[in-house]
């Protein structure tokens, strides 16, 4: 097996780069690698019910969609991630959990005195706490798996990111599922996060018999830049690809008690509606109206309700807190 270490830290290139590796590699292999803060989300989840937006952008936290499922994880530069690759075949068909896939990234783990286990689907355990997960995709016949490990990660960050917004969502599409969680750093005291990662790298390149990592194909980094491009870096990937969902909100302003529903497909508001013992001198169906079809995100609500009077229909209310209360 091979092995690549991979020094960016961009989010979205580092999910294309794993993606055309799989797709091109003609030999399995193992890759680790870190993200900048990032709340990465599942394959089939609804990015509105995942994570809190507005905490995110004042943090200036990547949101990316990868190609595997599972549920969201919160990424940072004390999150040590790895990636596997290997070919199907008659034997690994067979594996229904992904523990055979984890087994040189555990075995490293307890080179390094670290009593990890595999638990439940997709985690590794240490003294019954989570310290990784896992996901998987199969395609074509080529099988990436890959993973976190917590080793100093900011858990406050995490659980601020991770806790979604006042909103009621009724979507379709996987919910994740919270779990307590620790840091290798408490098991592995006196060792900073670059030490864990040499010490990571060399156990895993003892096992495939290398002397260092090979060097990451310059092919490889072109279509990575190219798909994060395309792909990772685009709404439409990352909140447009969300099943369809309700949302319902409620805020209390001097005007009164304004409920919203929005019905979005694809990422695109097809239906709005107002609710509320508010007043106005016009319909509020009309304000209603003005924002079939707009995209699910902030700027683009902020700009159907540009120039837009909105006291008309919502007296008192300003464009800038209604924009607050429909975005995600």
């Amino acid at each position: 097996m091979d092995y690549y270490w991979n020094e960016r830290t961009d989010p979205a290139y580092n999910l294309a780069l794993e993606e055309i590796m799989s797709e091109q590699a003609d030999a399995p292999f193992a890759m680790l690698w870190r993200n900048r803060p990032a709340v990465i989300i599942g394959r089939n989840q609804n990015a509105c019910r995942e994570f809190d937006s507005a905490y995110a952008r004042e943090r200036g936290i990547a949101v990316v969609r990868r190609m595997t499922g599972g549920g969201a994880v919160y990424h940072d530069l004390g999150n040590l991630n790895y990636s596997l690759f290997a070919f199907e075949t008659d034997a690994n068909r067979r594996y229904i959990d992904f523990a055979p896939f984890a087994g040189p990234v555990l075995s490293a783990l307890r080179a390094l005195g670290v009593q990890a286990e595999f638990s439940g689907r997709n985690d590794i355990l240490v003294d019954g706490r989570k310290v990784s997960g896992s996901a998987k995709r199969v395609h074509a016949g080529r099988i990436l798996f890959h993973g976190t490990l917590l080793f100093d990660v900011d858990f406050e960050a995490m659980a601020a990111v991770l806790t979604p917004p006042r909103a009621k969502v009724e979507a379709k599409g996987v919910a994740s599922v919270r779990a307590r969680v620790a840091n290798l750093n408490d098991f592995l005291p006196g060792i900073d996060r670059d030490t864990f990662r040499l010490a990571m790298e060399r156990e895993l390149l003892r096992q495939f018999g290398l002397k260092e990592p090979l060097p990451i194909l310059d092919n490889w980094k072109r279509e990575a830049e190219r798909t994060a491009d395309e792909r990772y870096r685009s709404w439409e990937w990352n909140y447009g690809e969300s099943p369809d969902f309700t949302f319902e909100r409620t805020g209390r302003f001097p005007c009164g008690t304004l409920t919203v529903h929005l019905d979005v497909h694809a990422g695109i508001i097809r239906r709005a509606a107002f609710r509320g013992d508010f007043f106005g001198t016009a319909p509020a169906d009309e304000l209603a109206a003005l924002l079939t079809g707009c995209p699910h995100r902030t700027d683009a609500i902020r700009a159907a309700l540009s120039g837009v009077d909105v006291g008309r229909y919502i007296a008192g209310l300003e464009p800038g807190p209604l924009a607050d209360l429909l975005a995600p």
